[in-house]
């Protein structure tokens, strides 16, 4: 079984292109590094060469380290929402599980509920209340993860409580929550990584969506969404300020998803045997 999961094509390149994603971001967090958000204005809009690689924006920053150091709060930001999220949401949905009665119903449609505002709407009403910023872009996409993970978890949860040691766990007199704890939850936790997986990359791309329309990270801290927004105004003149940034996006949200989907194959039976 392990042998067919690191065989995976999808699962290499994924856990590549991922791990350079990490390692760039935490390069670009050493101290000693030059600081990207410096405004140079007498070099603005620099073609490429040795001192700037990818160049200089409309400002002068160097376009590479702008890049570098959005990528870590991305992560930082889709990290965040996705541990929010999970942590909410998994409890919540192991508890639904447990029993179909009226608790079970309120935490489904209240997980409904959330579900009907998504997070661009969470995130204006958090805008409006408390402003912009890193948290305000992690509370409004954990928020909307709460349920993703509720309901991923509900399902999955459903199933388990019906195997013949739980049903016997329960007729010696443990509690649910010791059964949830040490059987339900070890059992259902390849679908939860999985789905952390998944998250993690919409993260990213909900990350850059909030911010490009003003609703995540403020200046002068980087983001690629932000980069985006400024650079659509100049996209006939410096044509790379718009794809560095969507390139990365693109690229973040393809390794996520190709090691997802090799994940969601290895925890799923049907589809390793398939594959």
């Amino acid at each position: 079984m392990i042998q067919s999961l690191f065989q995976t094509r999808g699962l290499w390149i994924g856990a590549i292109i991922i791990f350079t994603l990490l390692m760039i971001a935490l390069f670009s967090l050493l101290p000693g590094m030059p600081d990207p958000t410096l405004i140079r204005v007498v070099e603005k809009l620099r073609s490429p060469s040795i001192e700037h690689w990818l160049g200089t924006d409309q400002l002068g920053r160097d376009l590479l380290g702008l890049t570098m150091r959005g990528a870590s709060v991305s992560l930082l930001v889709a990290i965040g929402a996705v541990t929010l999220g999970a942590g909410i949401g998994v409890p919540l949905g192991l508890m639904a599980s447990a029993h179909e009665n009226w608790l079970s119903q309120a935490v489904m449609r209240a997980n409904d509920f959330i579900f009907a505002f998504p997070a661009l709407v969470i995130a204006i009403l958090l805008h409006d209340t408390v402003g912009a910023g890193i948290q305000n872009a992690i509370l409004a996409i954990g928020i909307f993860n709460i349920p993703v993970f509720a309901r991923v978890v509900y399902n999955k949860a459903q199933s388990i409580w019906t195997l013949d040691f739980i049903q016997a766990a329960r007729l010696i007199g443990r509690r649910d929550i010791n059964i949830a704890l040490l059987h339900v939850l070890p059992l259902a936790l390849g679908t939860i990584i999985v789905q952390i997986t998944i998250q993690l990359g919409l993260g990213i791309l909900a990350e850059a969506g909030l911010s490009y329309v003003g609703l995540g990270v403020t200046p002068p801290t980087p983001s690629w969404g932000r980069m985006l927004n400024e650079a659509q105004t100049l996209i006939g003149i410096a044509p790379r300020l718009a794809l560095v940034p969507g390139l990365a996006i693109a690229l973040a949200v393809l390794g996520f998803t190709l090691l997802g989907d090799a994940l969601s194959e290895w925890v799923d039976p049907r589809k390793r045997n398939s594959g």
